[in-house]
């Protein structure tokens, strides 16, 4: 209330109004804090007054506060994130006692989400606001409130759409900076992003309202790709928008690092929209390359559900497309092709692909996957895309014995690329799967050709031990471990 009233007194004061902010947002913080392991009497006491002042500070707005900067967040934008996370844990932890507060905290909401901008300043605090509302949408006797076919509708177009489309700053992102565009997309760093904060609430209003969400989200799918094939050149953002909300509400369930989505919604086909809508991006090498990403990220969620047919058909289209020139068509390429391959015939455990196909293409794909690697001999460069070698890893661990006609081509870039990043080893995952590649190397080679590696990989890793790589070292006495139980080097 002290802070509140600061911020009333200092409303024309830049100066006194910033500082003020600045308090009530480490306020925010320790307010979060103190209510994580459980609700402290003196708030639940005080709750309703606290949460009139949060309301309030959901639709404040001075012009003093706001940044000239596009990208740059102000301290209004870091108080209002700072509620929407306070309430997602109260709703989330202490429904109980903030329960009648919640409608007309979602309406706050609501309005702020509709009526905010599209500058990247806001997404942290777009994300947390649409974060609060998935809390709200998860718990059933609150989610009764997007219940209707108008609230799904007027939440869809309104809400979910407008998060959901790319933007410019996504495009730039693509092109400038590839690898962080792969992680935020692939790994969950994007959990502070609109598209991400969007995907969550429009998966959780479906696993609530499942027919009506999907009958409404379907037509919004068959609009945008109306849209797109009117003008395929220049409307081909509303194909990635349909794309992405067709995975969105198909996929139930959390998908599995190694399976993927296992279980699907029951009101759509995911087999008829692969046919209709992404087989052709992932067959046309001149499709805009944000769609043909979509087809192999398609590929990638659904590939436990698609039939074993399908994924041997698309399987040379992606391994085609590690020849892009796109790195995050190749990547993500390179990161679909690893994971088909680890996929197995539930009855007979035998893999997806099988094995003589990937030996017969071990060669050429090895030898592009490690050219793709060292394109830049920078070493932090080398050592940048860790799914590359992830991929390296897994064609090795398939071909088992198959490594053998190429066992030079191998050895020499595992031992090429080794003496290049241990000057400065910066990526662990990079190089975990770097000495997992070598290890299969070992496993399957080490029986048939024990005097080759001795030579040829046991006596350049020693070298390593001369320098202290305390980053490798692990590794490097695992990889010695993997010779003498392979009985290389017995001496």
């Amino acid at each position: 209330q002290n802070t509140d009233r600061a911020i009333e007194n200092n409303a024309s004061n830049k100066d006194g109004l910033v500082g003020a902010f600045n308090t009530l947002n480490l306020m925010m913080k320790i307010f979060y804090d103190l209510s994580c392991q459980d609700l402290p009497p003196v708030f639940e006491d005080n709750l309703a007054a606290l949460s009139s002042i949060l309301l309030k500070y959901i639709s404040y707005d001075n012009p003093l506060l706001h940044t000239d900067d596009e990208s740059e967040s102000g301290p209004q934008e870091y108080v209002k994130a700072a509620i929407f996370q306070v309430l997602t844990l109260y709703i989330q932890k202490y429904d109980d006692a903030i329960g009648p507060m919640v409608q007309q905290h979602v309406t706050g909401c609501w309005n702020f989400l509709t009526n905010i901008g599209a500058e990247p300043k806001y997404d942290i605090l777009v994300s947390k606001a649409l974060q609060f509302l998935t809390a709200v949408a998860s718990i059933p006797h609150h989610t009764k409130m997007f219940g209707e076919e108008s609230v799904i509708q007027e939440v869809t177009q309104r809400v979910i759409l407008p998060n959901l489309m790319l933007r410019e700053s996504d495009l730039e992102l693509f092109e400038d900076e590839p690898i962080e565009y792969i992680r935020r997309d692939l790994e969950g760093s994007d959990n502070d992003t609109r598209r991400r904060a969007a995907t969550d609430f429009l998966r959780a209003l479906v696993s609530q309202h499942q027919k009506l969400v999907t009958a409404v989200v379907s037509s919004q799918i068959t609009n945008h790709l109306q849209q797109y094939t009117s003008n395929p050149s220049e409307n081909w953002k509303h194909k990635d928008t349909a794309v992405y909300l067709f995975c969105s509400i198909a996929a139930k369930g959390v998908a599995t690092a190694g399976q993927g989505v296992l279980t699907k919604n029951e009101f759509v086909d995911i087999a008829d929209f692969f046919q209709k809508n992404i087989a052709n991006d992932l067959m046309d090498a001149n499709a805009n390359p944000i769609l043909q990403v979509d087809a192999i990220k398609f590929i990638y969620i659904f590939r436990s559900l698609l039939s074993r047919e399908y994924l041997n058909e698309a399987f040379p289209l992606l391994v085609r497309h590690l020849n892009s020139s796109n790195y995050v068509i190749y990547s993500y390429a390179a990161i679909a092709v690893e994971r088909i391959l680890y996929l197995q015939d539930p009855q007979t455990k035998q893999p997806i692909i099988p094995q003589d196909v990937i030996s017969n293409l071990s060669k050429d794909l090895l030898q592009h996957l490690f050219s793709l690697i060292q394109r830049n001999a920078d070493p932090a460069k080398i050592q940048e895309n860790e799914f590359l070698m992830r991929c390296v890893m897994r064609v090795l661990i398939v071909i088992r014995q198959g490594v053998l006609p190429i066992l030079d081509l191998v050895l020499k870039n595992f031992i090429n690329i080794t003496n290049v990043i241990r000057h400065n080893p910066s990526n662990p995952h990079f190089y975990y799967y770097h000495f997992e590649g070598i290890g299969a190397v070992v496993r399957f080679a080490a029986p048939e050709q024990p005097q080759k590696l001795e030579n040829d990989l046991y006596a350049p890793f020693a070298n390593i031990l001369q320098n202290d790589v305390k980053e490798f070292m692990p590794y490097v006495f695992q990889l010695f471990a993997a010779l003498l139980e392979n009985a290389v080097c017995t001496t």
